[in-house]
């Protein structure tokens, strides 16, 4: 391996620095007893062996542990931005807004009280004053990381305070996939990263609602939840009903994945019904035994995967069909968390008239979307102040979104990995269902020829005489 000789001597350099700045008070002390004992040669000689073998031993510990010539720049910045975070914090909040008035005293701003390291942020820990809120401060988020030179800044709760998320990169720009999983488990598919460099996990129970303008990213969750069952899909644990009303242009690559498929607007509700059907039976029989479904190949978790919902709760022409197909929805939704039925549904439009069912969805994931409106109505009210700022998504971020648990905590900032076709048609593949169910409509009934009457047809002359 080549070495850099001069990085090396640089690097040595700066620890030598370093060590000077941080133990200089000691070394000057021993300058002062090397000058003042020099007469007894013994004891200086001892001191200087002692002092060599200390700065020897505390360079090559550093070295050694992995603090490379890079490390130590990015360490001795860390410290200089720390020292100076701290001394214009209390300046900055003043100026912001963020402080109380003390009766018959100074204005107190948050104080300051901590921090660590990591995925390129700050985290600081923060202590409010008596009598403002996280939400004040998270209000000022905007501000806070353009006055300090960071790309974002979310303000959140934590064990020990408030915590601030000071962010100089964007740890989700790039785009990523996830190695096919080899087990699923029920309660955690992996679908992404969060913005702290975690996966991010979707548990299968919660009715979810995905909403997104064009070009966010829908298509990257839809196939993630997908992909991340492929294992229980193909053992028959998980049953995926899939809805695809664009011609099933979305869902057509990966037909072998699903038990059932439906591409037209009377499909669709058929299949819609029919699993409301088989979800109030199975509640029957489970009825007076157990409170959860267990999922197993006799029983599967069913989850009913509908791609641009909206082609069915509102735009659809029939209007009879629309009905069904909102009230099938509200009923899956209403009912089917207990009994292993899931709704997984994406759309673009989240008013309320698109989606009368809205409510019913416990755990939502918001995308890119047009304005603060549409957040407030995917996420709820108080997510923006909690830092889930959907409508400033930039168009070249797709699959980067918020998602707010179905206990309500505060949203997390996600980016689902990207799935290709190839991986889509190798899961469809290797992982297909066991059975496909096809949707069969029930056909319409005929008029009996030997009952039909003929109505009696008339015509009125000028007189209004018949003939």
């Amino acid at each position: 391996m080549a070495v850099d000789l001069g990085g090396e001597l640089r690097w040595w350099g700066l620890a030598l620095t370093d060590c000077w700045t941080r133990h200089r008070a000691l070394a000057v002390l021993f300058l002062i007893a090397v000058v003042t004992l020099s007469w007894v040669q013994p004891i200086a000689l001892a001191l200087g062996v002692v002092a060599f073998v200390w700065l020897a031993v505390s360079i090559v510990r550093r070295y050694r542990h992995g603090m490379t010539l890079d490390d130590h720049s990015i360490q001795r910045r860390r410290d200089a931005y720390v020292n100076w975070l701290g001394q214009a914090w209390p300046e900055l909040m003043l100026r912001l807004g963020c402080s109380v008035q003390v009766t018959n005293g100074p204005r107190v701003v948050p104080t300051f009280v901590g921090y660590t390291w990591g995925s390129g942020a700050l985290w600081m820990t923060i202590s409010l004053p008596l009598g403002m809120t996280r939400e004040q401060l998270a209000l000022r988020a905007d501000a806070i990381a353009e006055s300090l030179g960071a790309h974002r800044v979310a303000i959140a709760a934590s064990d020990v305070g408030i915590s601030a998320m000071i962010a100089f990169t964007d740890p989700l720009e790039e785009p990523f996939t996830l190695e096919p999983a080899e087990a699923v488990d029920l309660r955690a598919v992996p679908l992404g990263l969060t913005e702290a460099g975690t996966l991010w996990t979707m548990r299968l129970g919660p009715q979810t609602l995905v909403a997104g303008s064009s070009g966010s990213g829908k298509a990257s969750l839809v196939w993630g939840l997908i992909l991340g069952l492929t294992p229980a899909i193909k053992s028959g644990l998980v049953q995926v009903h899939g809805i695809d009303l664009k011609s099933a242009m979305e869902l057509g690559m990966g037909t072998e994945l699903l038990t059932r498929f439906a591409h037209t607007p009377e499909a669709a509700v058929q299949l819609l019904e029919e699993a409301v059907s088989a979800m109030q039976a199975r509640a029957l029989e489970l009825s007076g035994s157990t409170r959860q479904h267990i999922a197993s190949p006799e029983s599967p978790h069913v989850v009913v995967l509908i791609d641009e919902m909206a082609a069915l709760t509102a735009y659809q022409v029939d209007r009879d069909l629309m009905r069904r197909a909102n009230n099938a929805i509200a009923l899956l939704c209403s009912q089917g968390r207990a009994v292993g039925y899931t709704v997984f549904a994406c759309l673009q439009d989240p008013r309320k008239e698109t989606l009368p069912a809205r409510g019913l969805f416990t755990q939502t994931i918001g995308l890119r979307l047009r304005d603060a409106i549409e957040t407030s109505m995917v996420l709820g009210e108080g997510m923006r102040e909690k830092g889930a700022l959907c409508h400033h998504i930039p168009p070249t971020l797709p699959g980067v979104g918020f998602v707010v648990p179905d206990d309500g905590s505060d949203p997390v900032r996600v980016r689902a990995a990207v799935v290709t076709d190839e991986m889509i048609r190798a899961a469809a593949r290797d992982f297909p269902a066991p059975a496909q169910i096809p949707i069969v409509l029930p056909q319409p009934a005929e008029a009996n020829p030997a009952t039909a009457t003929r109505s009696r047809r008339t015509r009125r002359t000028p007189k209004g005489e018949e003939e």
